[in-house]
């Protein structure tokens, strides 16, 4: 394990408050993963208290204390084995229990297998329906007077789709950030994200709102397991409900299915314990008919390598992983992101990108526990 800061570019605001400012230091937690033939892969998980209960030191103290011994000595390409040793190591509650720590280890294994097979990681997933990737650029502000600005520089970038952080600024705020925001973006894609930061009767006047200015995507506006309340709103309107937080485990989103309480599932690789979780769930959600996007915890090119990799096998994209908007991939020999809002599928084995083990060695950091 070897924890790397970053600084973010950019100002980050959500519905809980400012995540980051410019300069901020952000963690990640690297895990490198290796069979007894000399194979190996990575994966890694990102700390966000503001989102989730896993801190750095959680993580950290997780995979050493809990999951590297029950997982050390089975075999890598058997994925049940491993996520049934760390669940009995780490048990599975409302969610599946430490899900960024377990996703590391389940992503490097990924990384491992496919490698040692020297093929693409999606050749394990077993399918490739899509090759290219559009990028949604985040507008995240304090002011929606700012929202004109910001657009102009996600399209300077090279940016045509645009995911709208809202529930900060009260409802009328909300509303004019994302009429702005509309105005800006011209008829390009847009889709808000509200981090669970309506009550129920808002979110159904916003999303009513939201069907005159042709949202693609109104996220996670409720809070919680509040299957009735998404019921009413995914009733209440045409405007595509997605929800990211509160599918926390598989059984969550059949339970939602049954009771016709979303139009779009949120895959997240690291919010579902990595890949053999995530599958699982695109797989349900397309049988079911639904939508599928997917999102990210503003992820080094690493994660966004495993982001696209899923992304590819189920035919989804846009994408909401911002992590090339808000830092900067430093340990890897080539990074995947190559400018603008677009990315390609990588081809080489394994993830397709190259971690430089001598420079994260050189400036991991050292976690000291509370």
């Amino acid at each position: 394990m070897f924890v790397l800061n970053f600084p973010f570019k950019a100002a980050f605001v959500l519905a809980g408050g400012v995540a980051a400012t410019p300069g901020t230091l952000s963690p990640r937690v690297l895990v490198k993963v290796t069979a007894d033939d000399g194979a190996s892969g990575w994966g890694e998980a990102t700390p966000t208290p503001r989102w989730t209960y896993e801190t750095t030191e959680t993580i950290v103290s997780t995979l050493k204390g809990y999951v590297a011994p029950a997982v050390t000595g089975l075999d890598a390409w058997d994925l049940d084995a491993v996520h049934r040793a760390m669940e009995r190591a780490i048990n599975p509650g409302l969610t599946m229990g430490s899900p960024l720590a377990k996703s590391a280890v389940d992503v490097a294994l990924h990384d491992l297998v496919a490698r040692s097979r020297g093929i693409p990681l999606y050749q394990l997933l077993g399918r490739r329906r899509r090759a290219q990737f559009d990028l949604t650029w985040m507008v995240t502000l304090e002011k929606p007077a700012d929202a004109e600005r910001v657009v102009a520089e996600g399209l300077e970038a090279g940016y045509d789709c645009f995911d709208v952080k809202i529930g900060m600024h009260g409802e009328a705020g909300d509303l004019d950030l994302v009429r702005r925001v509309r105005r800006a973006a011209g008829d390009r894609l847009v889709q808000v994200d509200a981090n669970r930061g309506y009550k129920l009767d808002t979110a159904i006047r916003q999303a009513r709102r939201f069907e005159e200015l042709d949202i693609a995507l109104f996220e996670q506006p409720l809070n919680g397991l509040n299957l009735s309340g998404f019921r009413r709103l995914v009733a209440s309107t045409t405007t595509p409900i997605g929800i990211d937080e509160t599918l926390r485990s598989l059984p969550d989103l059949i339970e939602y299915v049954r009771a016709d309480a979303l139009t779009v599932a949120v895959a997240k690789v690291q919010r579902n314990g990595g890949f053999w979780y995530s599958r699982q769930l695109c797989e349900i959600a397309e049988a079911a008919g639904l939508g599928l996007s997917l999102s990210g915890l503003t992820e080094t090119d690493l994660g966004l390598a495993a982001g696209v990799h899923l992304a590819a096998a189920f035919d989804i994209s846009p994408l909401q992983l911002n992590g090339p908007q808000f830092i900067e991939t430093t340990f890897l020999r080539e990074r995947l992101w190559k400018g603008g809002g677009r990315v390609t599928l990588p081809e080489g084995p394994g993830l397709g990108v190259e971690v430089d083990e001598a420079y994260v060695r050189k400036h991991a950091v050292v976690i000291r526990m509370p």
